[in-house]
Order: structure tokens, then C-alpha cells, then sequence
């Protein structure tokens, strides 16, 4: 870690992700860290400040590897702009970089098992967890698939439940094998056929 607040940050997570963010003090995350709970308030106000903190930094983290892997991503019109180029096999293999970033990325995979964990306990966690995992995704493919149905790469239907038919798998799998990373090549290959058929439906 580059400096001690980064390292709070990561320890934090790690806290929360195994014992729910009500089940870690910051006495913990002090102790965790190697420094005096006193010391924390050097970094951050609160606990929730540091919870604050995680999220934005995975905001930060998802933009970085989005643009790294070459997700297109950006206002919906350049985005839609791009999706009409890509084959079904670059769709594959994007959603296959993005499919092990949430399973296997340190940061991405705790940040997820947090947010499942505490979704029902905190009303601030569950939010962000169905902004993260649930309506931000469902919602951003239903404009995407709407916007290409209109070009006519799509049948006509609902996007909305187009867009359920898609992540809704994916997000299963995600779940699924979690923590079952001997079995990443049976979930890829599932993933890839998800998307081959998803593409003869709608296609």
C-alpha cells in the first residue's frame, strides 16, 4: 500500500467482508492497520467515512479496469456508437474480462462480499449494492439494448427484460463460483454459451 490511508481503506474492507461492517469496530480496524484507534481519526471522521471512502475508491478502480480491458463505456450515444462495431466474440471476451474482474480481483470480490453481506442490515450498504450489482447494470443495458434496437440490431421487445435476460444469468454465475475458482473454466465456457444464445434470441 502506498500511504496509510490507503491501508486503513484495504484493511477496512477486508474487516467488512468477512464479518459485516456492523461487526467491525474501529479499534479493529486499528489493530488491523498496526496503528492506535486514535490514530484513525488522523485519516477519517467515522467509520462510515471509511466505509465512504471504500466506495469511492472502487468507483475509481472499476473506471481503471473498464478502460484497461477497452469496455466501452461514456455518454450512451458514443457507447452504442461502439457496441454496433464489436463481434460476438469480442462481446464474449469482454464479458469474460469483466466476469473475472468481480470474481478475482482482491479489491472488486471483498467489495462485492461486503455489500452481500450488509445489504439487509444498512440501508446505505444496500443501496449501493443495488446501484453496483442490480439497477445500475440492468438499467445502463436496457438503454444500451433500447438505443440498438432502434438501429435495428435488435428484434423489437421489451429492453428491459432483455436486459434481465442477460445480466440476470451472469450475475448468477458470479454468485455461484464465487470462492470456486478451480471451476473457472466450466463457468467461462457457461458464460461464452449464455451469450451465443442470448445473441441468436435477440439478435
Amino acid at each position: 500500500m502506498e500511504n496509510t490511508k490507503e491501508t486503513i481503506i484495504y484493511q477496512a474492507l477486508t474487516l467488512f467482508s468477512k464479518k459485516g461492517y456492523e461487526g467491525v469496530s474501529m479499534r479493529d480496524i486499528a489493530n488491523a492497520v498496526g496503528i492506535k484507534a486514535s490514530s484513525l481519526y488522523n485519516h477519517f471522521k467515522s467509520k462510515q467515512d471509511i466505509f465512504e471512502s471504500i466506495i469511492n475508491e472502487m468507483s475509481i478502480r472499476y473506471e481503471e479496469a473498464i478502460s484497461s480491458m477497452e469496455v466501452p463505456h461514456g455518454e450512451i450515444s458514443e457507447v452504442v456508437s461502439k457496441y454496433l462495431d464489436v463481434s460476438e466474440q469480442m462481446l464474449i471476451n469482454l464479458a469474460k474480462k469483466m466476469f473475472l474482474y468481480f470474481l478475482k480481483d482482491d479489491f472488486a470480490s471483498k467489495f462485492r462480499k461486503m455489500l452481500i453481506m450488509e445489504q439487509f442490515k444498512n440501508n446505505l450498504v444496500g443501496e449501493v449494492f443495488r446501484n453496483f450489482f442490480m439497477d445500475g447494470p440492468i438499467n445502463f443495458e436496457k438503454t444500451l439494448f433500447g438505443r440498438m434496437i432502434e438501429q435495428g440490431v435488435f428484434i423489437q421487445c421489451d429492453p428491459y427484460i432483455m436486459a434481465l435476460h442477460f445480466y440476470s444469468p451472469i450475475f448468477l454465475l458470479l454468485n455461484k463460483y464465487d470462492g470456486a475458482l478451480e471451476e473457472e473454466k466450466e463457468v467461462l465456457d457457461i458464460l461464452e454459451d449464455h451469450i451465443i444464445q442470448f445473441s441468436k434470441l435477440y439478435h
